[in-house]
């Protein structure tokens, strides 16, 4: 009888070792596991691009990336310029109004990196710092182009004037807001992925390199 019930006994050890372990095995490594390919493969198809991903610290998937960018926000802007010149009372006058297509997003030869916390399940998104990623001229038009009686308008003055119409834009697009509209952008599209998995996700300030 005695003996019986030290079978019983190794077999109830048992079967709470091997249930144990299963435990352990389901939250600590299956479930990140998961976690890391599901979370990497939702990047992949709404990006473009595979990130770095880490489970605590150790890298499990390499960033690839088949592209340099990937923009998430574009807009089109209205840009004006204005430039005079005044020799010995004699003005000359450019005025240029141009439509630009600018697009904001990330550089991909920068760190973009998903780091997960097997306990709890957790995830912290690095993303590289957004940037205005192109500036295209999709037309313009001479408003004025108006030389002085002496002070006459040059075509290296025309040239100098659709330049710096061009460096307006981009400096236009810096301050409309699109920098923070594209990390919101990507920030929002990460979080529903990784919330699908059933994780929860933040996102560390970026720090900016001077």
């Amino acid at each position: 009888m005695q003996r019986k019930g030290l079978v019983i006994a190794a077999v109830i050890a048992a079967a709470l070792l091997i249930a144990g372990a299963w435990s352990f095995y389901a939250v600590f490594i299956k479930a990140p596991t998961a976690l890391a390919h599901a979370t990497a493969q939702g990047i992949q198809e709404f990006f473009n691009f595979t990130p770095r991903v880490k489970i605590d610290q150790t890298i499990v998937i390499e960033q690839h990336a088949p592209i340099m960018e990937v923009a998430t926000v574009s807009r089109q802007l209205m840009v004006d310029y204005t430039w005079s010149h005044t020799w010995l009372g004699s003005t000359k006058t450019i005025h240029l109004i141009g439509t630009f297509t600018a697009k904001a997003g990330f550089d991909l030869r920068e760190p973009f990196t998903i780091e997960i916390e097997k306990s709890p399940l957790s995830v912290k998104a690095s993303l590289p710092a957004p940037r205005i990623l192109s500036i295209t001229m999709d037309s313009f038009r001479i408003a004025e182009d108006e030389s002085g009686w002496w002070n006459r308008i040059s075509s290296a003055d025309r040239e100098a004037g659709v330049a710096n119409l061009q460096s307006v834009a981009r400096t236009q697009a810096e301050s409309s807001g699109m920098l923070e509209a594209a990390r919101t952008s990507a920030e929002e599209r990460i979080k529903d992925i990784v919330q699908r998995n059933g994780a929860a996700v933040e996102f560390p300030p970026v720090v900016v390199k001077e």
